[in-house]
């Protein structure tokens, strides 16, 4: 029954983050969307995240990466962050910390389920 669960709980997540992306996308700061500039600030958040997770959490599936999501949007509306309304409103730290969670997303949907931290040395 384990296998089960965690087939589900991927697939959650996978849909969790889709739809992270497809909001970012709708203002501009989904990272196939950015300019190179706040793409190489999007790839500092992403090695960031990736050592939190591979050092604390043990792992980079598809599943931390939409539990961190949404332990950051969780935290940054409780501090009062409200998510950017217009396009091009993508330099602040929440907005680019989620889009390196959807860019590590979109690189483990390639690499299988679980990513591999080579990857991204």
């Amino acid at each position: 029954m384990g296998w089960l669960m965690n087939t589900w709980r991927e697939s959650a997540a996978r849909r969790e983050l889709t739809a992270l992306t497809d909001r970012l996308g709708r203002i501009g700061a989904a990272p196939s969307l950015l300019p190179v500039g706040r793409l190489a600030a999007v790839d500092q958040h992403a090695a960031a995240i990736r050592d939190i997770l591979t050092l604390g959490a043990g792992g980079l599936s598809q599943a931390q990466l939409a539990y961190y999501a949404r332990g950051v949007h969780d935290a940054a509306r409780d501090s009062g962050w409200t998510p950017p309304a217009d396009e091009g409103a993508t330099a602040d730290w929440v907005t680019l910390r989620l889009a390196a969670v959807c860019l590590l997303a979109t690189a483990g949907a390639a690499a299988g389920a679980d990513l591999d931290p080579a990857l991204f040395f």
